[in-house]
Parts: C-alpha cells; sequence; structure tokens
C-alpha cells in the first residue's frame, strides 16, 4: 500500500498556507472545474485525504456528503472559510446533518 498523500483543492490563501506545512493542492477560484479535479484525486490510489477550501454550489455539497456515506476512501474534509463572521453558523455539513435530523424528529412526532 503506498503511503497516504493529503491534497487541498481550494482559493489561493489556503492553498498556499497549507503548502508552507508540506500539503500538495491546487488553486480554483470558481468551481466550474472542481468535479473534473476530484474526479481524478479520488481515483488516485496515492491520495489518502482531500481537503476542500472552495465555496461549492448545493448539488456538488449533496454529491460530497453522499461521497463520504459511500466510500472511505480517501477521507474528504470540507473546511469552512475560515476568514468568515460567524463561521460556526456557516457549516455546510453540519448545517445539511442538522436539518436531516429535525425532520427525522418531525416525522417521529406526526
Amino acid at each position: 500500500m503506498p503511503d497516504q498523500e493529503i491534497y487541498v483543492i481550494g482559493y489561493d490563501e489556503i492553498v498556499l498556507l497549507l503548502g508552507l506545512l508540506g500539503i500538495q493542492g491546487m488553486v480554483l477560484e470558481k468551481s466550474d472545474d472542481f468535479m473534473k479535479i476530484f474526479k481524478e484525486l479520488i481515483n488516485n490510489p496515492s491520495i489518502g485525504m482531500i481537503i476542500i477550501a472552495l465555496d461549492l454550489p448545493s448539488d456538488i455539497i449533496d454529491y460530497l456528503i453522499n461521497f463520504k456515506l459511500n466510500n472511505r476512501r480517501p477521507f474528504i474534509f470540507y473546511l469552512p472559510d475560515i476568514f468568515q463572521v460567524n463561521i460556526e453558523k456557516n457549516n455546510v455539513f453540519l448545517n445539511k446533518i442538522s436539518k436531516t435530523i429535525s425532520k427525522i424528529i418531525q416525522q417521529e412526532v406526526d
């Protein structure tokens, strides 16, 4: 089994910051090319973790959540924009999970 690498896809600030730690990455300013790059990375056996630091449309986020639920490798981490105000309220994955749990609880109450 090859050594597992971490790879970051995102805005230049985060890619450069993590690059100082020796983490490889690719700068994307728009999410247009994200899926092509993501699919290349998940098919690379040396990639063990992908950090995503990029605002993505909800359909891609839904795809990532589905991917995380059905695949163990590589590990996917969606890094929220650490420079935004109220970061804890804007975590995309946490918000989706919270909404799903609320729906389940509401269905059981009804």
